[in-house]
């Protein structure tokens, strides 16, 4: 797709958070810059926590007036949608130039949206993901096959991710923490209510964030489409029945099904296609495999293929989330 990005302007802005205060904390002195003379610096006070950033690109001329949230996985941001490791243009770009706002947002305690002071305001230490960890749960390679000399590396048969390019996209990685699920949907939801109407494209943890805003909010949520979530949010029968009102679709890569990890989480999420399908809801679950596409890691929007999987989304948006003549009226407040 050769199409020119003409954009009218591009946002971007922190949403959610609220105050929180610190006291009793020990005044300390500190060099804070090299050579300089050293200051206190008194932590006692306010900070902001619970906030997310979001950078909004919005067409001249867009062929949609509901734009596409891009929410990423766990250690990850907002560049998972971005130009991808070896430099092809990435999901956010593809949907541009298939004629939506796009919206990339960087989730609690990730990226540009800060995090706070932990033990004092966040109650655990953050993870850090090896590149051991990503290799098997990315579904590089055997976990075996790693190596620290990318020469030595063993990837699965006809893996479509550029494994060349797996070191830079571990330099992608940072902190997350696993105690913060309710500020990052409170952060979420304030980040669909600027909008009229959005279309949610998630990834991995992002897919369990984003099914629960459906059901929390499925009147601003004209579709969810759920890239390899980690498994799917427990529901009673009422949040069943407002999800069950978006339309969401589920998509699978390849070495899914041996997969001790990714057994049970694929297995929660297929649980729940049948149970919106049971209430009426359209649900769907692309296994590419099964449609003959093979080799696809955890990662499709950053795979060789990457343009072709972000096509079959659009064909699935196109059908069940058919897009609105463009009229300006679901732009973010202004």
């Amino acid at each position: 797709m050769n199409t020119e990005i003409a954009l009218r302007d591009i946002l971007s802005f922190h949403v959610g958070g609220s105050l929180v205060e610190l006291t009793d904390q020990p005044i300390q002195t500190v060099q804070v810059s090299p050579n300089a003379a050293a200051r206190s610096v008194d932590l006692n006070g306010h900070y902001v926590n619970g906030q997310l950033y979001a950078q909004h690109f919005r067409l001249a001329a867009p062929k949609s007036d509901v734009p596409v949230l891009f929410w990423h996985g766990g250690a990850m941001t907002g560049v998972t949608w971005e130009t991808t490791p070896d430099n092809r243009p990435g999901w956010s770009s593809i949907f541009l130039r298939s004629g939506y706002d796009v919206v990339v947002s960087d989730a609690v305690e990730r990226g540009r949206s800060s995090w706070s002071p932990w033990p004092q305001i966040y109650d655990s230490a953050p993870l850090y993901r090896t590149l051991e960890d990503a290799w098997h749960l990315f579904r590089m390679g055997p976990k075996n096959g790693f190596a620290a000399s990318p020469a030595n590396r063993r990837a699965f048969d006809k893996q479509r991710f550029p494994i060349e390019s797996f070191d830079q996209l571990c330099a992608q990685f940072v902190p997350r923490w696993t105690t913060n699920a309710d500020l990052s949907v409170a952060a979420y939801q304030k980040l669909v209510d600027r909008f009229e109407k959005v279309i949610i494209v998630a990834h991995s943890q992002g897919g369990w964030f984003a099914q629960r805003v459906a059901s929390l909010m499925p009147e601003r949520v004209q579709a969810v489409v759920l890239v390899e979530p980690a498994g799917a949010p427990a529901m009673n029968e009422s949040a069943l029945a407002a999800a069950s009102r978006v339309p969401h679709l589920y998509l699978w890569g390849d070495y899914c099904d041996d997969h001790a990890a990714w057994i049970p989480y694929k297995s929660d999420a297929l649980a729940q296609v049948e149970r919106l399908q049971a209430l009426g809801g359209t649900a769907e679950s692309i296994d590419l495999p099964k449609q003959g596409i093979f080799g696809n890691s955890h990662m499709p929007m950053m795979d060789n293929n990457s343009a072709e999987i972000a096509d079959i989304i659009l064909g699935w948006l196109a059908r069940h989330a058919a897009p609105v003549t463009a009229s300006g009226s679901t732009h973010a407040a202004e």
